[in-house]
């Protein structure tokens, strides 16, 4: 993935497509990689973020695997791979359940204690770094936003975990992504062509590496896309008269049906979610968030 970052701060850019970026989803979307991407580069060498949002959840209480794989919407198969990593490393243990000898709960160990400690620090430096440019008045503020869009966790969850900003922001763009997944699918919509469209109808007619670098990807990662979305008959690939050897891509008229019917869908996505926090509030939270992107 080609993705602007700044030197020795690990800050990731990612470009913003100007036909989504009045969409909160899209905003919360790329603010939430920028935000993954730096966490990670700042977590001790080997730690993961579920490894910060579990150890941080078991030093509340112990719980059963179940339990907390709930309490953090992580599946069973991936569960299983990231507790077995922390039990390995030490900073996690198996107890019987006071509620329920049958069962185990998952325990925090000394050395997870102290590891947790150090992931949180380097999660605090991360936020700060990442909310440098709002203040810690304007970093409150995007959390006020963005908490009435998870609400359930936020009464779920230890504010040491969701008073995160990089953990609001991967939740809040999982809740928008399901929503806006769920309506674009009822009208036979594939969710993951939206952003690919957008980007060609902004920059059409355009090579396949001009698109790439206007969706923040390289040239390679879109070429099956791209191949199915000209085998459907929403793109058209055509020989660069100025060079044989590229294609020139351009959408097909059903393309651009495609792409107004699924921004229609965005749009009631959208209106959705004003109705939530406000229009005032909605229209301040796309500023926040696209400062984020943008940095």
């Amino acid at each position: 993935m080609t993705l602007t970052e700044d030197a020795g701060a690990g800050i990731v850019r990612m470009p913003t497509e100007p036909r989504l970026a009045g969409y909160t989803g899209h905003l919360a979307h790329l603010a939430s990689l920028r935000a993954d991407r730096s966490l990670l580069a700042a977590l001790p060498s080997g730690r993961s973020l579920r490894d910060l949002d579990m150890l941080g959840v078991l030093a509340e209480r112990p719980l059963s695997q179940a339990r907390l794989g709930s309490l953090l919407e992580v599946n069973r198969t991936v569960m299983i791979s990231v507790i077995d990593g922390l039990e390995t490393a030490g900073l996690v243990c198996r107890e019987r359940d006071s509620a329920d000898r049958r069962r185990y709960a998952l325990r925090l160990t000394a050395d997870g204690v102290t590891a947790l400690g150090r992931m949180r620090e380097s999660a605090r430096n991360a936020d700060e770094t990442l909310t440098a440019a709002m203040g810690p008045a304007g970093r409150g503020r995007l959390h006020e936003l963005l908490r009435p869009i998870v609400a359930d966790l936020v009464d779920a969850l230890p504010e040491p975990i969701i008073g995160r900003t990089g953990f609001l922001l991967d939740r809040v763009s999982r809740r928008l992504r399901g929503r806006r997944e769920q309506a674009l699918r009822e009208l036979g919509i594939e969710p993951r062509c939206v952003r690919m469209l957008a980007a060609l109808d902004s920059a059409q007619p355009c090579t396949q590496e001009r698109l790439a670098g206007a969706m923040g990807v390289t040239g390679p990662t879109i070429v099956h896309a791209i191949d199915d979305y000209h085998a459907a008959g929403l793109i058209l690939r055509d020989r660069n008269p100025e060079d044989r050897r590229e294609h020139v891509l351009r959408l097909t008229p059903e393309g651009e049906d495609y792409l107004t019917e699924a921004l229609k869908t965005e749009d009631g996505v959208q209106r959705d979610l004003a109705r939530l926090l406000g229009e005032p509030e909605t229209i301040e939270l796309n500023a926040l968030l696209a400062a984020l992107v943008s940095g």
